[in-house]
């Protein structure tokens, strides 16, 4: 196919997965900061994860300055400047959509035109008025809609791998930087993962629930809570469709079904560089990560999920 296609579907992925990420992650951190028991929370500070974990903090302070509840949720869902907003995502993703309608099916083009077209009957007022949580369920729905229609709809062939490869790359990275940011503001900044009279077991539901994993993990861990088994879900698990293991094996796999390499060959270096960090991951374990420090590895992955990104683009999206 051709490049130009190729590129519109990767980024179209990539969008739509980075605005169902942060319409989630606003929705679980504004009621978590309204919901904490603990008398001494300062919700400014769930504001200022989420900036951490956009990595548009410096930008959010450059135009806004401290961070308030109001500015937040417009800087992340609304502000049409901002290009990692929600709404400047799901308009990016429209886009690329766009450009490739010939390619994609009538149902994805409509759900995304219609989700864009909704969007801007709101503001950030009118959101605060009614319900942010249906306001912001809402968006989310509308991105799962379009992840089953392409699943659906769309023949099985060199496009649908590049819209998924887009979707996994940005999860992987999505979850790797979230899990960094929350872990921090969880433990107080020294990532030292215990078990005292101190345990926030709401922030830690809250972590697992802004990565979706809530209802997941209590099926799999039935004994409770206990950080080193969230930080094990959230990132080596098999089974979990948003843990960073599994993403970047959807990547490996997305990859490999473009090229047609099969069993130990590798076509490029995007092949090469998820099929190691997929094997890496394989068989890690929480013990090691945390010899290797929980920041320093954590952004390692998301340092290797960019340059995954860029041999991509070098490989197949250049036109």
């Amino acid at each position: 196919m051709l490049a130009r296609e190729a590129d519109a579907l990767f980024w179209l992925g990539r969008y739509l997965e980075r605005a169902e990420a942060s319409a989630r992650i606003v929705d679980v951190q504004y009621h978590a900061a309204l919901e904490s028991p603990l008398p001494d929370h300062d919700p400014a500070s769930l504001w200022r994860s989420i900036l951490e974990i956009s990595g548009d903090d410096v930008i959010f302070r450059a135009r806004y300055g401290e961070v308030s509840e109001r500015d937040l949720i417009q800087f992340m869902v609304f502000d049409l400047d901002q290009p990692n907003s929600v709404v400047s995502c799901v308009r990016s993703a429209r886009t690329n959509a766009q450009s490739v309608r010939e390619v994609i099916s009538s149902e994805m083009w409509q759900t995304m035109n219609i989700a864009f077209l909704n969007l801007l009957n709101w503001d950030v007022d009118k959101m605060l008025a009614t319900s942010p949580h249906a306001f912001l369920m809402d968006i989310r729905n509308r991105c799962h809609l379009f992840y089953g229609l392409a699943e659906r709809t769309m023949l099985i062939g060199d496009a649908a791998h590049f819209l998924r490869t887009g979707i996994f790359l940005e999860r992987a990275d999505q979850m790797a930087r979230l899990t960094d940011v929350l872990l921090r503001e969880l433990t107080g900044g020294d990532y030292v993962l215990d078990e005292d009279e101190h345990f926030d077991t709401h922030g830690w539901i809250a972590c697992l629930k802004s990565a979706s994993a809530f209802e997941a993990f209590r099926k799999t861990y039935r004994a409770g809570i206990n950080p080193d088994h969230v930080l094990s879900f959230l990132v080596l698990d098999w089974e979990f469709p948003s843990s960073v293991h599994h993403a970047v094996s959807q990547v490996e796999r997305g990859l490999r079904a473009i090229s047609g390499s099969q069993g130990r060959r590798y076509v490029g270096d995007a092949e090469r560089l998820a099929g190691r960090l997929h094997a890496d991951l394989s068989f890690q374990t929480v013990t090691e990560m945390h010899a290797a420090g929980l920041h320093e590895f954590l952004m390692t992955i998301q340092k290797r999920c960019s340059e995954i990104g860029s041999a991509i683009n070098e490989m197949y999206l250049r036109h």
